[in-house]
């Protein structure tokens, strides 16, 4: 009789702790965003922004991720929304551009959609993007959630598969934060 309670509290702990990692309150990484001005930039990033651009046509934001802060530059090109993520000492660590949900593959759509209606129930998806980083296309999608820690989430997820990578929680120090 002991033994069956030792197993039955074992699969009891186990279930328990699988059904904590789908709610929205466990810990995701949380990312700070706010905008800045161009004056704001390290140096290093400024002799490596995009040529060909008047000032006006860029925004910036610095981001801390991690304990380390890295620099957002958008800008528009041809109709498309594209934004590279800078170091410190501006060494390109991701780029990203814009795309509408409905360009990702139906099958890959789809799996998307069941794991973030899974975590989040009722979420709204505000933007996505197509991330290149370390020579890999991953998808970025942006959404809202009332129950999520800060309100705004980014989902990443491997665009071949539709594979959850992470889930990371946005603050933003302003409202115009969100480009």
């Amino acid at each position: 009789m002991c033994r069956i309670t030792i197993v039955v509290i074992a699969a009891c702990l186990v279930f328990l702790s699988a059904c904590t990692s789908t709610e929205q309150g466990t810990y995701h990484k949380t990312e700070v965003e706010e905008v800045v001005r161009k004056k704001d930039l390290p140096a290093e990033v400024l002799m490596v922004l995009p040529k060909g651009y008047e000032e006006r046509e860029f925004t910036y934001k610095r981001k801390l991720k991690d304990g380390m802060t890295s620099y957002d530059v958008y800008y528009e090109k041809g109709g498309n929304q594209f934004s590279i993520n800078y170091d410190a000492e501006g060494k390109v660590l991701a780029e990203e551009k814009r795309i509408k949900l409905s360009a990702i593959p139906h099958n890959i759509r789809v799996k998307i959609e069941k794991i973030l209606s899974v975590h989040y129930p009722n979420y709204k998806v505000l933007m996505v993007e197509e991330l290149y980083k370390k020579n890999e296309m991953l998808l970025k999608i942006f959404f809202s959630h009332p129950e999520a820690r800060t309100g705004l989430v980014e989902a990443i997820f491997e665009s071949e598969t539709g594979m959850l990578r992470e889930f990371i929680n946005i603050r933003m120090k302003s409202i115009t934060t969100f480009n």
